[in-house]
């Protein structure tokens, strides 16, 4: 009964270490204006993403599958808006 009991135990344990990484604080650095298009071509090239097919999922989803190392790999471009809603009040009162 022990047995079983640590083996629960270490699986809890190691759920709980994989979503703690999943968390992870990020700090983002500052893109110069009218640069993105630059950074976005630099890192497509340096992970050698090339030779692609596209589907537009939505007007905010580009799906790529792409050709690297001999390998097909899938690449999502994504914009999340859910960022971009925030409550400003129209008055204030006090």
């Amino acid at each position: 009964m022990m047995k079983f009991i640590y083996i629960i135990s270490f699986f809890i344990y190691f759920l709980n270490i994989n979503n703690i990484s999943a968390y992870k604080p990020r700090v983002y650095m500052r893109i110069p204006q009218h640069f993105v298009h630059d950074r976005v071509i630099q890192f497509l090239n340096t992970n050698r993403i090339n030779n692609c097919f596209e589907f537009e999922e939505s007007p905010t989803n580009l799906l790529l599958k792409c050709w690297r190392e001999n390998q097909l790999v899938n690449v999502d471009i994504n914009i999340d808006r859910k960022y971009q809603r925030r409550y400003i009040p129209d008055s204030i009162s006090i």
